[in-house]
């Protein structure tokens, strides 16, 4: 116990002097510009352009379009031909991805330090001269309509996961998920495309983020002749949808094509600023977190009742969700997992942590994120996914809250939210 207990001293130590400074300026026309220089000699750099738009920002009807522009982004602009953004990153060495999440759209381009003017100068080649053009787009569509397929139509946890948003939020648009209905993703036209990038795809509502070995100064030059002469084309439309407090207990059974039965209950949570999401994900940890976890000794290794179990804390703009997930094993029903889920919640309602159990998860926690210090496009990521969502300070204070969690706070969270008669159950039959 003593050695935990230094190991966890030493840890919060690290933490505290861990975490890099960033420096940050904002263009004229509102382009926000983050450097985090690592000083690490690697010559590695990850050119990040984070845009403050997710599938929140969508409407019924035309779901799904922050997705498909992130898929439009790498066809052709007035400088650069279909495909050639990919072309012109790997003859520099590098690599690129995107991904859109509820909250926003992120891209990322890592190289070498040499081509931070490359990198920048196609992002900003994308921001003001994109095509979007038709013959273009209904392939691409096709695209994305095969991949709603693969991942969400003909995969039993996929539509799991999708119908439980649909269930859980009524009103607000968490009630899907990125990839959007299919019978919108059939019917966009390329004017909402063209509409939605025109008006989220502004300097004044993304972030450039360069993180690794690399002088902010040579960044902030960079950017500014990239993206300074780049204007903007009016406001940005606020979210104003608010998620109705849940008035009773929802349960849904909904019939899929499975070889075995999977289970899904939900309770809301608040939103990524609230104090209460640390002790969350403490919470998440000592429930799923390895095969020592309570959730994988419990129903995996001694009942034998599942393949998989998944029970964590989203972290969103607006209000979330804590999932717990099952995929059960062949000949078990969904309901004797459900038994056995609810027991473990009740658990850490009625009866507090274990000190070794809760310091356990703090060490793990802690050293998990000064792992994720270690390379350059996992700092953007962090860093990013904060700073785009409109507030640093949480990942700031992060390693000092997690010291503060106790097991008394972890039983009053879990009381707070894990309330039943509030709680989205779905199960999903063969």
């Amino acid at each position: 116990m003593k050695t935990l207990f230094i190991l966890l001293l030493t840890l919060g130590t690290l933490m505290a002097t861990s975490l890099p400074k960033y420096e940050t300026k904002t263009l004229k026309n509102g382009l926000q510009i983050v450097v985090i220089p690592l000083k690490n000699h690697s010559n590695v750099i990850s050119t990040d352009i984070f845009y403050k738009v997710g599938s929140r920002n969508e409407v019924m009807g035309k779901t799904g379009i922050a997705h498909m522009l992130e898929h439009m982004n790498f066809k052709s602009s007035k400088n650069l031909k279909a495909g050639e953004f990919d072309k012109e990153v790997k003859s520099i060495g590098g690599v690129n991805n995107a991904s859109t999440s509820f909250d926003y759209t992120h891209y990322y381009i890592k190289s070498s330090t040499d081509n931070l003017n490359k990198s920048i100068e196609l992002y900003a080649e994308l921001m003001q001269n994109l095509n979007l053009k038709d013959d273009e787009f209904q392939p691409e569509r096709d695209v994305v309509t095969e991949e709603r397929r693969w991942r969400t139509d003909n995969n039993p946890l996929g539509y799991l996961y999708f119908r439980l948003f649909n269930n859980a939020y009524i009103y607000h648009p968490y009630h899907w998920t990125p990839i959007g209905f299919m019978n919108d993703i059939r019917t966009w036209t390329i004017k909402d495309i063209r509409d939605f990038h025109a008006t989220y795809y502004q300097p004044q509502n993304a972030i450039l983020m360069v993180t690794g070995d690399v002088e902010p100064k040579e960044v902030f030059k960079s950017a500014k002749a990239a993206f300074g002469k780049i204007k903007n084309h009016g406001k940005i439309p606020k979210v104003k949808f608010v998620e109705p407090e849940q008035d009773g207990a929802k349960r849904v059974i909904v019939h899929k094509e499975s070889e075995v039965e999977m289970l899904a209950i939900t309770f809301h949570i608040p939103d990524f600023k609230d104090p209460d999401q640390v002790t969350l994900s403490v919470i998440s940890e000592i429930l799923y977190s390895g095969k020592s976890s309570r959730l994988y000794k419990e129903l995996v290794d001694k009942k034998r009742l599942v393949n998989s179990v998944y029970a964590y804390n989203m972290e969103n703009t607006d209000p979330g969700l804590f999932i717990f997930m099952a995929t059960c094993n062949p000949g078990v029903k969904a309901e004797t997992v459900e038994e056995e889920l609810i027991k473990q919640i009740n658990l850490m309602k009625e009866t507090k942590v274990t000190k070794a159990e809760l310091e356990k998860v703090k060490i793990n926690t802690k050293s998990d994120f000064i792992y994720s210090l270690e390379s350059s496009t996992s700092v953007a990521n962090l860093f990013g996914s904060y700073l785009v969502r409109g507030d640093i300070e949480p990942l700031l204070h992060y390693e000092e809250e997690v010291n503060k969690v106790t097991a008394k706070k972890v039983q009053e969270v879990a009381q707070k939210y894990f309330n039943f008669d509030k709680s989205t159950t779905l199960i999903l039959k063969k």
